[in-house]
């Protein structure tokens, strides 16, 4: 097989702002359906993006033998039964965040995939973003050979190292704008809340970062909308402590600033990822500034000299132009999170038959952790993360 042939279910804004335009740019995809309920949504795909068919129903899509991989984009509560759907038809499947929206259904999936014997990628992309790569990469490379900056300031060289201090910390600040949620997301039957429908992907994010598995939860806040969750790892070796990690999601923030702060900090040394178009290194044996470009600038005029202040200048010119034109115009300005390379890699692992770079188990690991970061925040208390939900073992 040199190319996957692709049907995409569900035409809206996210896809036609990503799984199309990545399809397109991709030469081993073979883009031949858009599907959508309205005619005009799978229409335009076919007429802007090249699709060769158009569907109403998915059904369709799912029994098409010129189809190889399903990407969905669509609803939360119907995730589950797309997933099916397309597995049960020995589909391999793209599906976006969240996987699914209980243990119960993410259980289903684990066996599901395993029957049909294709494969299944949940597309948690931050982990594919350049500069998080870059990041993860940095770090790791100082946690196992920390290199401190000749400048460091010592009070006390005879002092022991104390276990407690070979232990990392990340914090994951989210600046979001509930202006722009769609009420589908709200509603706890379609969307089942901020947790479920968005942090869980920091929530993988930190998982994976960190390379190790939580064994606590506690979060405080609201389940629907603004909440901090922190997540407790293991001791590993001498430390006493193990990692930890705390997210912070607050949806009345402004879009005309930067969403997503990453700093992770570990044996004297920070670093830092703004919203992925710049990372930072401290005290790793000197100071590092990294800049990535936009996936997408629909202001090029503005911030030419890239980074976070050049990514400031773009939004507050995108508000401007918002509000010239009578809030008609909205430019794409996306950083580049890691959509496209996860596509490429997803290809990659069906093209030469090898694993999923993000996985069914993947998926239903980040679904327990929003479930159990619901949990604590509605019994007022932390909760342990169970390795046999976890890890959960299907025949």
């Amino acid at each position: 097989m040199d190319q996957v042939r692709v049907g995409v279910i569900g035409s809206g804004a996210f896809a036609r702002s990503e799984h199309f335009p990545n399809c397109v740019k991709n030469p081993r995809v073979d883009l031949v359906t858009a599907c959508s309920r309205s005619e005009d949504k799978r229409m335009g795909a076919v007429r802007d993006f090249g699709a060769r068919k158009a569907e109403a129903d998915a059904a369709k899509v799912f029994a098409d033998p010129e189809i190889d991989l399903i990407i969905l984009s669509v609803p939360h509560d119907v995730h589950f039964e797309m997933v099916i759907g397309a597995l049960e038809a020995g589909k391999h499947v793209l599906c976006e965040k969240p996987m699914a929206m209980t243990l119960e259904e993410s259980y289903e999936i684990v066996r599901a995939v395993k029957r049909a014997g294709t494969k299944l990628c949940v597309d948690y992309n931050r982990r594919f973003s350049p500069s998080m790569q870059h990041m993860k990469q940095r770090y790791m490379a100082h946690r196992n050979a920390p290199t401190v900056s000749a400048g460091q300031f010592v009070e006390d060289a005879k002092r022991p190292v104390l276990p407690e201090e070979a232990a990392s910390m990340l914090m994951i600040r989210i600046n979001d704008e509930s202006s722009t949620y769609r009420p589908v997301h709200l509603d706890w039957e379609t969307g089942g809340g901020q947790i479920i429908g968005e942090t869980c992907h920091w929530l993988d994010l930190a998982c994976w970062l960190l390379e190790d598995t939580p064994t606590r939860v506690y979060a405080t806040g609201s389940t629907r909308l603004s909440h901090i969750i922190s997540l407790d790892f293991p001791p590993r070796g001498t430390a006493s402590l193990g990692h930890r990690a705390c997210i912070m999601f607050s949806p009345v923030g402004t879009f005309e600033y930067p969403k997503e702060l990453f700093e992770l900090m570990d044996h004297a040394a920070l670093f830092r990822n703004l919203c992925f178009v710049e990372t930072e290194v401290w005290g790793a044996a000197g100071t590092e500034r990294t800049t990535f470009p936009l996936q997408f600038d629909g202001c090029p005029e503005a911030g030419q000299q890239g980074g976070l202040s050049g990514y400031i200048e773009k939004l507050q010119r995108r508000a401007e132009v918002h509000a010239e034109s009578g809030k008609k115009v909205w430019p794409d300005l996306f950083p580049d999170k890691g959509h496209y390379q996860l596509l490429d890699a997803f290809v990659d692992a069906i093209v030469n038959d090898t694993p999923s770079p993000i996985d069914e188990q993947a998926g239903a690991k980040a679904t327990y952790l929003s479930v159990r970061a619901i949990q604590s925040i509605r019994t007022g208390g932390p909760v342990p993360v169970n390795l046999e939900e976890y890890e959960m073992f299907v025949n």
